[in-house]
């Protein structure tokens, strides 16, 4: 999201403010008392949020317990790139309760050719070493990777890399594209990628082997299960973003379609967290990313499992979110080699009972073309 043009984030404050973290605790009691929610999910997000520093951690769960009543159950996560880490301040943060999610694009190579320091330097070994703390300091069942798909990389290199890291958790995540600089052609052939990854992964008989998003949640999906999320499914997305100056913003991943794209005027100082979903269009359309597709979508066999994809992957100039996702024949040919491999293992009364067929991957685009974009 920082090289897609937009720079609204040089205009921000680099930290957040107490008297800020202090007003979003206190939106986020109201918001949860008039929706009676009785639990609430923090992730601190960034750049890199261990810039803030220990302190900062300290006194925001301090915050928390002063003004968040204990009959809302709070949960906090942190994605980080872990080079800041070191025992102390990892044992610090357990003992907060925020766990770690660590950003590691897979193999040394690629790690250091896409996560670079200013000087050019990779920071491969840096992240591998914070991620050994997390793991010393959590336990094996938090070892969790977040990594953007380099279709450059062997699929089999990748996962073999995480299985030696001791991986609980993988999630691919496809790059950032959308119409403004590319289409469906010009996209990373992130479908073959995954079909192979998951081949891999499916076959390996090794019972403490990762889980892998998005292979889980399709595989769900195909099944009739609620895996729904903000990439796939027909669930709404009710994710929002609190900027270091307090605006409440819709997800920052969104800022890839244009230059401040996801400003509001809302912010914790002034407003409840409900009033972006009142008062913005893009909250709504991200809301509802999953229910308001374009005519190729709305006619695709697999929209129940797709759900049209990444809102902000569908956006073009010209018709706006009116689009199928970029990464629409990706999708499709990850989503019709899961399925007709589940279909190949499962007992016939399983398959009628799900009502699901084999899928062939030409005739869907075949039949896709026919609706204009």
């Amino acid at each position: 999201m920082y090289n897609m043009g937009d720079d609204s984030y040089k205009s921000q404050p680099k930290f957040m403010s107490q008297q800020t973290v202090k007003s979003m605790l206190t939106r986020i009691k109201n918001h949860c008392n008039e929706n009676n929610l009785t639990d609430f999910l923090i992730i601190f997000h960034g750049g890199e949020p261990l810039l803030a520093g220990i302190t900062f951690f300290k006194d925001f769960i301090k915050f928390v317990n002063e003004i968040i009543p204990s009959s809302i159950e709070m949960s906090y996560t942190m994605q980080s790139n872990a080079v800041l880490l070191d025992e102390k301040i990892c044992q610090e943060l357990c003992e907060l309760g925020i766990g770690i999610g660590i950003s590691l694009d897979g193999t040394p190579s690629s790690n250091n050719k896409n996560r670079i320091y200013h000087n050019g330097k990779g920071s491969y070994d840096e992240i591998i070493r914070g991620a050994a703390l997390v793991k010393d300091v959590y336990g094996d069942e938090y070892s969790d990777f977040l990594c953007v798909i380099d279709t450059n990389e062997k699929p089999k290199d990748v996962y073999n890399h995480f299985k030696k890291l001791g991986a609980n958790s993988i999630h691919f995540l496809f790059q950032d594209f959308n119409y403004i600089l590319s289409d469906q052609n010009s996209v990373p052939k992130i479908g073959i990628w995954l079909v192979e990854m998951f081949d891999l992964w499916y076959n390996d008989e090794d019972k403490n082997k990762p889980e892998i998003r998005p292979l889980n949640d399709l595989i769900g999906l195909i099944l009739g299960l609620d895996k729904n999320s903000e990439n796939f499914g027909k669930g709404v997305n009710d994710t929002l973003v609190i900027e270091t100056n307090g605006s409440i913003e819709t997800v920052d991943t969104l800022r890839i379609c244009g230059n401040g794209f996801t400003k509001t005027e809302f912010n914790v100082d002034k407003d409840e967290l409900n009033s972006i979903y009142e008062g913005s269009e893009l909250a709504q359309k991200f809301y509802y990313g999953h229910d308001n597709l374009c005519e190729k979508c709305k006619n695709c066999a697999l929209e129940s499992i797709c759900g049209g994809g990444y809102l902000g992957h569908r956006y073009s100039p010209k018709n706006q979110f009116d689009n199928p996702s970029i990464y629409c024949k990706e999708i499709i040919e990850i989503i019709c080699h899961i399925q007709n491999q589940l279909l190949s293992e499962l007992p016939l009364e399983t398959i009628q009972n799900l009502q699901v067929e084999a899928l062939n991957y030409n005739e869907i685009i075949t039949e896709l073309d026919q609706y204009a974009t």
